[in-house]
């Protein structure tokens, strides 16, 4: 058991670069209508579609409000447990510290999740887990789930989630290394406008530094897989998430022999984060 709580005593400023691609597919292209198609949209919603077709385009080709940001070494303090915390243990993270963090990509960043103007407050928020611990160095590997609002009458994005890690310093109370990522995958964003949504893929929206140790090279001496640590996230935000999972012609073995029927759930897209 170990206590990070106050390793960071520094306040050597940390340079943070952001990144963030268009959207490059959706399923509906609603973030990029015709004019013809966003003419019919407008008469048919005046009340809800309050801007003209180029607005649109240019509200869905966004680029990270600040693409190089200095933080001090204090301000990752949001990421390390508040007491003392063996590895694979999990926490909340404040969601205050946490925005600075996100609103360099955009100053609508919310970690407060609304699907149409309804709050999800089971899924919102922000948890970490202690993945590695030696004399000298720990990770941690953290989730996040956030959301864009991107204009005052409530267009959003809503990423899957924010993935992430932090490896500090023990002994100097430095940051080693960090980065914040959207996990990438045929479809990892949510696009809620014009009461309607769309499920879309961003190949790259990530924040991260320039690492000067060899991270890959540190003997942990305490450690669990990256895999094990994603898990426990994953678990923590949705108690499905321990369900153990086998393939179908394995279910339908199972079912034969144990003489008992199928519940089949067909799913529209991810099951375990924020994306449709």
């Amino acid at each position: 058991m170990v206590d990070l709580s106050d390793v960071f005593s520094s306040t050597v400023n940390v340079q943070v670069q952001a990144y963030w691609e268009p959207i490059a597919d959706a399923t509906y292209n609603l973030h990029q209508p015709t004019q013809e198609q966003f003419d019919r949209l407008k008469a048919r919603l005046p009340e809800s579609v309050d801007m003209e077709w180029e607005q649109v385009l240019k509200l869905f080709n966004p680029k990270p409000v600040h693409s190089l940001k200095h933080y001090n070494q204090t301000d990752f303090q949001v990421f390390l447990p508040p007491s003392t915390a063996n590895v694979g243990d999990i926490w909340e993270l404040d969601p205050k510290g946490i925005l600075p963090f996100v609103r360099q990509f955009h100053p609508g960043a919310t970690t407060e999740i609304t699907i149409f103007s309804h709050r999800t407050p089971k899924s919102d928020g922000a948890k970490a887990c202690l993945r590695a611990i030696s004399p000298n160095y720990a990770e941690i590997i953290f989730r996040i789930h956030a959301q864009f609002v991107l204009d005052a009458s409530g267009i959003r994005l809503l990423p899957a989630q924010f993935a992430g890690r932090l490896v500090l310093n023990r002994k100097e109370g430095a940051v080693v290394d960090f980065s914040l990522f959207l996990p990438s995958r045929n479809s990892n964003v949510d696009v809620n406008a014009f009461r309607a949504a769309d499920m879309a893929f961003i190949f790259c929206m990530e924040l991260s530094t320039l690492s000067s140790t060899p991270v890959r090279e540190i003997a942990w001496e305490t450690v669990i897989t990256e895999e094990e640590a994603r898990k426990k996230l994953a678990t923590a935000f949705y108690k499905f998430a321990k369900i153990e999972w086998i393939l179908i012609e394995d279910a339908v073995e199972l079912a034969e022999r144990t003489n008992r029927p199928i519940h089949a759930l067909v799913l529209f897209g991810a099951f375990d984060d924020e994306s449709c």
